[in-house]
């Protein structure tokens, strides 16, 4: 008797070992991925949505409503005004939460989901920036295209570009002929651009301005 029961000791597993899998109940092994409770926003809060309550999501008793023509209807009971239009055309919007009762309006649904509509399909404007690209009259070939590369660049990404050709210190004036010929060199390397000023000649100073066609 005593050999059997050490044998059926020795045989059984360890109070702390885990089943294996053949060891285990079929009923232990549940898809717990059915049963998981949804995962939560960042921070373990739900997202919430940024907009202006509407409906039932107005919290005050009392409301200033303004009807469809406009009309305003003061400290009107938040549950009969929700009683008193259709549903299903309308919703009232909390338009100004600070107000003693809140002020209410009433919005036509297909309006307002059409300016919605309009306002996500509206294009951001582009901020248009003026770069500035300056050198001499004397500037050498190599200079004046690598100055003008950086003009091309700043005009693709959308930015006006200012061109001003001036007189450097320490170099020989150009005659007016020779001038020309400068002029002559950045409008035709800029010719795919829309010249939107100049070329305006003051004194020794030459301004041009370029924008993207």
């Amino acid at each position: 008797m005593s050999t059997m029961s050490s044998r059926w000791v020795a045989a059984r597993p360890p109070a702390h070992r885990w089943l294996s899998r053949s060891e285990a109940s079929p009923l232990c092994y549940i898809n717990v991925r059915r049963y998981a409770a949804p995962m939560a926003g960042a921070g373990g809060k739900k997202p919430t949505v940024q907009r202006q309550r509407r409906d039932e999501e107005i919290t005050s008793k009392y409301v200033n409503y303004v009807d469809n023509e406009g009309q305003l209807h003061e400290r009107q009971l938040l549950d009969r005004v929700l009683s008193s239009f259709d549903r299903s055309l309308y919703f009232l919007v909390e338009v100004n939460a600070s107000a003693k009762p809140p002020v209410c309006r009433l919005f036509d649904k297909k309006h307002l989901f059409e300016k919605q509509k309009a306002s996500k399909k509206k294009p951001k404007q582009v901020e248009h920036i003026t770069k500035e690209v300056t050198f001499g009259w004397n500037v050498s070939e190599h200079d004046m295209g690598h100055k003008l590369n950086k003009a091309v660049q700043f005009l693709d990404k959308g930015n006006r570009v200012k061109i001003e050709i001036k007189h450097k210190k320490g170099q020989q004036r150009l005659d007016k002929v020779s001038q020309e010929e400068v002029i002559a060199q950045v409008k035709d390397y800029l010719q795919d651009f829309k010249l939107t000023k100049g070329p305006e000649i003051k004194g020794n100073i030459c301004v041009f301005q370029f924008e993207n066609q």
